[in-house]
């Protein structure tokens, strides 16, 4: 990605990985692609949903830190439904987490799981799921995250996409001579770089260095703790 501080010449994002394409407009969904940078790969890549429900449970699988790499529209799969027919299946994503497990998701809407019964299907799905495909399979609705969750996800994505070194060395050095309990604004006002380290301790909180309670937007009342050292 282009960096206005660095200077450096625009790169392009590498193309989804997709198997699987749909038509980009659509009547009753919202279609379009993310670009993220995933710890398991060197370059900025497109990242396919087809509902505004697959970009929230995309958004808010980005900012895990144990997920180092996800995979749009895996390769499809096949299994038996309750009749013993065969029938394919097409995940959402294939997230890989930081210990090698790989989780295999499928994202329906809570009323369409509660009137089809694609919960009673899923359990087949995952049943028959091969272990060298995915090591578990999850089903995700609507009700799999709050809204602090995905609101989270949204301004990580946004602060992400502009990378600013200087303001996350600011930021680091602040936290690591933290002795204490210290909000979030707290730590801003010390570097004095306003905005930019915002950013940059809004992003340390996902990268694992600083602690808050993410059950609640992060904001600059958010206090902060250095994690404990086991």
């Amino acid at each position: 990605m282009y960096d206005e501080d660095i200077g450096g010449p625009y790169a392009p994002p590498e193309r989804t990985r997709a198997t699987r394409m749909f038509p980009a407009r659509s009547r009753s969904s919202a279609r379009g692609f993310l670009v993220a940078k995933l710890r398991a790969q060197a370059a900025w890549r497109q990242l396919i949903f087809e509902s505004h429900l697959e970009r929230k449970c995309l958004l808010v699988l980005l900012s895990q830190h144990a997920v180092v790499d996800v995979w749009d529209q895996p390769p499809q799969i096949t299994y038996r439904n309750q009749d013993g027919k065969l029938k394919p299946h097409t995940f959402d994503f294939l997230a890989t987490l930081d210990d090698g497990k790989r989780i295999a998701i499928a994202v329906k809407p809570d009323g369409l799981v509660e009137r089809n019964g694609f919960d009673r299907e899923f359990a087949l799905i995952r049943a028959q799921t091969a272990k060298q495909f995915a090591d578990d399979a999850l089903l995700v609705t609507g009700s799999s995250f709050s809204a602090a969750e995905v609101r989270n996800a949204e301004l990580l994505h946004m602060f992400r996409q502009v990378e600013d070194a200087e303001a996350d060395a600011a930021v680091q050095q602040v936290l690591r001579g933290m002795n204490r309990e210290m909000s979030l604004g707290q730590v801003v006002a010390v570097t004095g770089l306003q905005g930019r380290a915002f950013r940059a301790g809004f992003k340390a909180i996902f990268d694992g260095i600083v602690m808050t309670n993410l059950s609640f937007p992060v904001t600059e009342a958010s206090m902060l703790l250095m994690p404990q050292v086991r």
